[in-house]
């Protein structure tokens, strides 16, 4: 019976079939390589996406070599960098990881004992759309990695998602905020009665009050959400000062940094500077929103250091500011804040008393 040319999958070479069987790929190592990939795609989200119809537009005419996505901890980036990609992405997870190229060739099934940068223009080649999630503490090493492969692969396009920009050439920053207020209010009421078939949650206006509170962040509402089948929403909202010690019930297989609100935001805390982390905890004290004046009072450091420093929080976006000399917290920010605060004075009053 004679064979029939056919593609291998993952190369595209000629592969010979006959009329009973296909060949899928030309080698083992094609097939090999098929493998790695798919173990290292992020599989479809098992719920449900609410919102962010106007963030995806704005993406989807986008025409950026490399769009990085920057907000907050628990603002929902990789989740709308997962809805914008879909399946069209190699997708690179790199919050466990020091080593960002070999990271990269993992996700694309290709090997790493090869010099890694060609090996990554050769895949990009055939996928040229790659998302680099969680760049946060890696991005002076995406940064490096992503010039020559801009360079050596003119088709490809880069979806990130960090913490702050990572101040590559090219790159376009697309501020991720947090959810309007129906959506937000969407968003709690799903996932509630995703907790508990039937489940009353009490009128509008309680919900919109809670997830204001809540500084209408996706994860914060979705760990509130676990609560409603212990407390009422109205008690609920009462008890948020506490939330930090309320929202630590994520989902078990979720990371570790999204399985409650302090750990969210402890992730970014714990990559600032000693400096930066002193001027975190002082602007802790006062009000969501101040000025210069105000944070210099509170740092006791000279005003020209404490607006750099400033500068470095909003950069990391645990600060906004609002382009009138002034700055804004988030309220969950604010109280991990003034947490770890409370931490340094009791370690000074533990050190001062063992003296």
């Amino acid at each position: 019976m004679a064979d029939q040319v056919g593609t291998c999958s993952t190369c595209g070479t000629a592969t010979a079939a006959s009329r009973r069987r296909r060949a899928r790929y030309c080698s083992n190592a094609c097939r090999q390589r098929a493998y790695r990939q798919r173990v290292n795609e992020p599989g479809p989200a098992l719920d449900s996406f609410i919102g962010r119809d106007t963030e995806l537009a704005h993406l989807a005419r986008s025409d950026a070599r490399v769009l990085t996505l920057v907000g907050p901890a628990g603002v929902g980036k990789s989740r709308l960098a997962k809805e914008f990609a879909g399946d069209r992405a190699a997708w690179v997870d790199l919050a466990g990881t020091s080593e960002v190229a070999k990271a990269c060739a993992v996700a694309l099934g290709r090997p790493t004992e090869e010099p890694v940068l060609g090996t990554l223009v050769r895949a990009l080649d055939e996928k040229p759309l790659l998302v680099l999630d969680n760049c946060e503490r890696v991005a002076a090493d995406c940064a490096a990695l992503l010039e020559p492969l801009l360079l050596g692969c003119p088709a490809l396009k880069v979806v990130a998602t960090s913490r702050e920009p990572l101040r590559v050439p090219g790159e376009v920053l697309f501020p991720v905020r947090p959810l309007s207020i129906t959506n937000a209010v969407e968003l709690f009421a799903d996932r509630a009665s995703a907790n508990q078939v039937g489940l009353r949650l009490g009128g509008r206006d309680a919900l919109a009050a809670l997830c204001a509170k809540l500084d209408r962040l996706p994860l914060a509402i979705e760990l509130a959400a676990r609560l409603v089948t212990v407390l009422p929403v109205d008690e609920l909202l009462n008890r948020l000062d506490d939330r930090l010690e309320l929202l630590n019930r994520g989902n078990r297989t979720a990371a570790e940094r999204h399985q409650s609100l302090r750990a969210a935001i402890g992730w970014s805390y714990d990559h600032l500077s000693a400096e930066e982390q002193h001027v975190f905890r002082c602007i802790s004290q006062g009000a969501e929103d101040f000025g210069l004046d105000g944070a210099v009072q509170a740092c006791d450091l000279p005003t020209d250091r404490v607006l750099v420093l400033l500068s470095a929080l909003v950069a990391k976006s645990l600060l906004t500011s609002t382009g009138t000399g002034r700055f804004e917290q988030l309220e969950s920010i604010r109280l991990y804040g003034r947490e770890r605060l409370a931490e340094q004075a009791r370690r000074g009053q533990s050190t001062a008393a063992n003296r």
